[in-house]
């Protein structure tokens, strides 16, 4: 497998982590289409660079760390923006937020401290991402905000019920290896 394959995944990643700022001068432009396709394009890496690196065994310790944050840096961008157009209710994106410094705080503790916990993305962490991508398109889109409000509200709830998923995970792990001493 040539160099630039096995890399694949992170040059991805690192792709979306540029396209942030290329984003939010479309939007502080309100150059609203243009910021949608970088934003969907963005997206889709997401997703390739996961399969890829699953697929063929490229997951690197870089990637464990900056896919993440990429991914989180350019919704919280597009959440942040469109909260200060007017597009989705002010206080979705300092939710988001809250709920994203919370687990990194977490993880960040988890690794000070050594546990041996899998603090990897889960199920519910992905479902959440997938809402908030169509709820953020759909702001976009135009779709009216008596369609979109109520998502972003599905985001937040989905958001705490992630936040309780990974803390119930947390405790599970830390008993099951304190039960194995």
């Amino acid at each position: 497998m040539s160099g630039f394959f096995r890399n694949l995944p992170n040059i991805l990643t690192i792709l979306r982590m540029a396209a942030v700022p290329l984003f939010a001068v479309f939007m502080l432009k309100d150059n609203l289409a243009a910021a949608a396709i970088v934003f969907l394009a963005a997206e889709l890496t997401e997703v390739a660079d996961g399969i890829i690196a699953r697929r063929y065994n490229l997951i690197t310790t870089f990637g464990k760390l900056a896919d993440p944050f990429a991914d989180k840096l350019m919704q919280l961008t597009a959440l942040f923006l469109l909260s200060a157009k007017g597009m989705i209710l002010r206080i979705v994106p300092w939710l988001v937020l809250s709920k994203d410094l919370f687990l990194l705080i977490s993880g960040f503790w988890v690794i000070k401290c050594r546990k041996k916990i899998d603090v990897s993305s889960k199920w519910f962490g992905k479902l959440t991402s997938v809402i908030l991508f169509i709820a953020i398109m759909l702001s976009f889109l135009g779709v009216p905000r008596t369609i979109t409000d109520p998502i972003f509200w599905l985001c937040v709830a989905m958001a705490l019920f992630t936040a309780v998923m990974y803390i119930c995970n947390y405790f599970k792990q830390t008993r099951a290896a304190q039960a194995k001493k």
